[in-house]
């Protein structure tokens, strides 16, 4: 192949890559003009309600109120704001009138910036905080620096009756942990552990975004992780048995109920319960019981005598042989 031949070939694989270029980016450009109504539109809802929340949280000067309850109740301002974000993230919770529960999951309602509760599940620190400040609930249902009072005063006297962690002082952050876990109402000790570690790990990180101002504070996070750990590995172990019992009891109820007729002897039968071959016997009854004992002893005199009768025979035959 000469030269010009050469160029001609490379000439028309460029081309040829050329065109498949083009059509590929064509079609790159089809698709994203196809999208891009709906993409534009979901980023302005977007960018428009993270606006409306940093106003919202900006107008509401939060930080001010949890230092006012702070000082009021002697509760630390970091501990207060570190509960609301990790209940709320700084939210004002309210509901139409009489909602106590949501209509779709059928969960009970937390209320206000510090996530009150009223039910049966996870307690009814809402009244106990009310009564606490000497408020109607109601109010610290729509009033966030009443909400925030109640909490403080609540989570003051939590922690004066709830020992606190080892190691720690009453100057200490840290010591805060076990009325944190008791004051989100959380009837699972893993779960209420996990959410009160949380609290002390935006605590430590801080955050400044959307409205929330809340600077960094350190916290010796390390003894508390290790044990939310051993916490949590308690509680998954005591699932599983758990587990394994109701597992277990399932398997022999449905045993039991395979038993049919108590008169027919042992009668074994085999059964599959949720994929597993379960061997089931009918217990005997007292008189086949006897009766089986009585048959057994016969069996065994009867081998009993025939192996004497023959070391009789083979003693006989033994001294009958002539000696060598």
């Amino acid at each position: 192949m000469n030269l010009q031949s050469k160029i001609r070939k490379f000439d028309s694989l460029m081309r040829d890559n050329l065109r498949a270029g083009v059509v590929a980016l064509l079609l790159w450009f089809t698709a994203r003009a196809n999208s891009q109504p709906f993409r534009v539109e979901e980023d302005r809802q977007r960018e428009a309600a993270i606006t409306e929340f940093t106003a919202k949280t900006k107008a509401a000067n939060y930080p001010a109120l949890f230092e006012k309850a702070a000082t009021e109740f002697n509760v630390p301002a970091d501990i207060l704001k570190g509960v609301a974000f990790a209940e709320t993230r700084w939210e004002h919770l309210t509901w139409p009138p009489g909602e106590t529960r949501s209509p779709e999951t059928g969960m009970p309602r937390p209320f206000g910036i510090m996530s009150l509760w009223d039910n049966e599940f996870f307690g009814h620190t809402l009244t106990d905080a009310a009564k606490l400040i000497g408020k109607d609930p109601e109010q610290l249902k729509n009033d966030p620096l009443t909400n925030i009072r109640g909490a403080a005063a609540l989570l003051r006297k939590i922690y004066d009756e709830t020992p606190k962690p080892t190691g720690t002082t009453e100057q200490d952050i840290e010591s805060w942990r076990y009325a944190i876990v008791k004051y989100c109402g959380v009837p699972e000790p893993d779960l209420s552990n996990r959410h009160a570690l949380d609290v002390y790990e935006f605590m430590n990180k801080g955050y400044n975004q959307y409205g929330i101002e809340s600077p960094a504070r350190p916290v010796n996070l390390g003894p508390m992780r290790e044990d939310v750990k051993r916490i949590v590995a308690e509680a998954d172990a005591k699932h599983q048995a758990q587990t394994r019992a109701e597992e277990l009891t399932e398997k022999a109820q449905a045993a039991l109920a395979t038993t049919t007729n108590p008169k027919s002897g042992p009668s074994p039968t085999a059964r599959k319960e949720a994929g597993v071959e379960i061997a089931v016997v009918t217990p005997p009854t007292p008189a086949q019981l006897s009766e089986d004992s009585s048959k057994t002893g016969w069996l065994v005199l009867g081998v009993l005598a025939a192996l004497a009768g023959g070391i009789l025979l083979w003693r006989m035959h033994s001294r009958d042989k002539p000696r060598q």
